[in-house]
């Protein structure tokens, strides 16, 4: 549904710029310790993966913000680390921006666009049942 109201955002509101992608999913498939932990936070932007120390000082890397993750895949790149991170998207999780130029804000454009959406749901709707009961009719 989100790429249609990307879609129709873009074709009502020429001024308006929309574009949706999904969430990235980071898993961490086992513990990355000391500079391993390091390299793999420098692989991702700022705040993805963050560094705990533990009691013995040891630098533990953990996932903190997901969202923040560009897809750049960086982390693939090193034989070390590759094992150690599955990269993926979330299916039914979308990010969906939207810029405005014109005098309408951005939310004001979303809620029009699904408001239009709305309509268009509503006229195929109706038009199914004329035929549906044009088909119960013959």
């Amino acid at each position: 549904m989100w790429p249609l109201i990307c879609v129709t955002v873009c074709y009502l509101f020429a001024l308006a710029t929309a574009s949706y992608r999904l969430m990235p999913k980071i898993t961490l498939l086992s513990e990355v310790t000391g500079e391993l932990a390091e390299k793999l936070a420098n692989c991702f932007p700022k705040g993805v993966i963050e560094l705990d120390e533990t009691k013995e000082g040891v630098k533990v890397a953990r996932v903190a913000r997901p969202r923040r993750d560009t897809c750049s895949r960086e982390v693939l790149r090193h034989k070390e680390l590759k094992d150690m991170v599955e990269l993926a998207r979330e299916k039914r999780h979308y990010i969906f921006s939207v810029e405005s130029t014109g005098a309408l804000p951005p939310d004001v454009l979303v809620l029009e666009a699904i408001k239009v959406m709305k309509q268009k749901c509503m006229s195929f709707i109706e038009e199914l049942d004329k035929i549906t009961q044009a088909m119960d009719e013959n």
